[in-house]
């Protein structure tokens, strides 16, 4: 995840094709932090972030995960518990079963009912399960085997137990009910299409058209498919959404996506960045009307080849808010939500060796004043923007 401090864009930047929204200031209500503080990891393969208490002590702790960085090593999850004076302990690490190069991702949520919240690790191994016991996470349980390249955790049949939905492939989505005894053997696969030479791979399960139920979309960089879930428990067509083609029919990579309000209507958004240095640089929103997301999407003008995104309330103000990492840039940038449903113009904050990773920011507090911060991957650590 990533955060930034600077001044926004004064210009309206023009594109071939959709919405294009000047790009004003961030309002001056919040949303401001303090310079990187640093917790090293260890390791150069440190590839994913996410926030949430995995002590039991009511305080969010950063949770890290970190891949193999050579054959004789295994992916592994570190877990920086916030203190009671708002600093962090040393971290405590816990191997897992991912190989090398595994690219691990993680998701965080209550998976077996307890009132604690456990994570999942996504890995060339599968899904390592990682159960929080006795205010720790215990050894991890491997589940849904034979590679995974993505994880969100969602109650995705509506019998009140979250399930495994798993970017398997390129195309693939697999979805892991959880069964009464709390395993994860049996799937449904659903499948989209995708354009050869992919270089990304995330998934989301959210209600994408507004009827309670919860759909499916992989996010492979050069576009995002989409297959909302029926009444009878089946998937429609795939709809595919990409970044405008200019007048020469090109259409720009994507480098990151993320779901969430940032329109401000209670519906859930889908934002995905585009690739390039500025002014070619943006975010853009494809907004979910009555019926399901816009065709057409609106265009926020982005700091220079904005990546990873992260999306939550940094304010208070109830209104969901857009962080953006910039890769190669040292820049993690802030866009506020206004009151209007739209974004504000960015600003930056500087954090050192901001990467490509597609899980490397999260929002939380975790620092014990009340107010969200930003964690973003760092390299060999993660970085801690302190919100002021």
């Amino acid at each position: 995840m990533d955060r930034m401090l600077s001044a926004g864009l004064a210009t309206t930047i023009a594109v071939a094709v959709g919405v294009v929204v000047p790009a004003g200031t961030a309002t001056a209500s919040g949303g401001t932090f303090a310079p990187a503080e640093y917790l090293p990891t260890g390791s150069t393969a440190t590839n994913a972030v996410a926030v949430a208490d995995v002590t039991g002590d009511g305080r969010q702790d950063i949770v890290v995960g970190v891949d193999a960085v050579d054959g004789t090593q295994t992916s592994s999850v570190l877990v920086f518990a916030q203190r009671a004076d708002q600093g962090f302990a040393p971290p405590t690490r816990i191997v897992a079963h991912g190989g090398y190069n595994s690219d691990v991702r993680l998701a965080v949520a209550d998976l077996d009912g307890d009132g604690r919240t456990d994570v999942a690790l996504s890995s060339s191994a599968g899904i390592d399960l990682l159960y929080q016991r006795n205010g720790r996470l215990a050894a991890p349980v491997l589940v849904a085997g034979s590679g995974a390249a993505d994880v969100s955790i969602a109650d995705m049949n509506s019998d009140g137990r979250p399930d495994l939905v798993v970017s398997a492939r390129h195309g693939e989505v697999r979805i892991h009910p959880q069964s009464t005894t709390r395993t994860f053997a049996t799937y449904t696969s659903v499948t989209g299409p995708f354009i050869d030479g992919a270089p990304y791979s995330r998934v989301f399960a959210a209600d994408l058209n507004g009827d309670a139920r919860l759909d499916v979309a992989q996010f492979y960089g050069h576009g995002t498919w989409v297959r909302l879930r029926r009444a009878d428990g089946s998937y429609g067509p795939a709809t595919t959404y990409r970044t405008p083609a200019n007048s020469n029919g090109y259409h720009r990579l994507s480098s990151g996506a993320a779901v969430g309000d940032v329109t401000g209507d209670g519906r859930a958004d889908l934002v995905t960045s585009v690739n390039g240095n500025m002014p070619d640089a943006a975010v853009q929103v494809f907004g979910q009307g009555g019926t399901g997301l816009a065709a057409t999407p609106t265009r926020y003008p982005a700091y220079e080849i904005p990546a990873g995104l992260a999306i939550g309330d940094l304010t208070g103000d109830g209104r969901a808010d857009l962080v953006v990492a910039h890769h190669n840039w040292r820049t993690v940038s802030i866009h506020l939500q206004q009151p209007t449903g739209l974004l504000g113009g960015y600003t930056t904050n500087t954090v050192d060796a901001v990467g490509a990773q597609q899980d490397a920011l999260a929002i939380g507090d975790v620092t014990g004043d009340g107010k969200p911060d930003v964690v973003v991957v760092s390299y060999d650590k993660v970085a801690v923007l302190r919100q002021l």
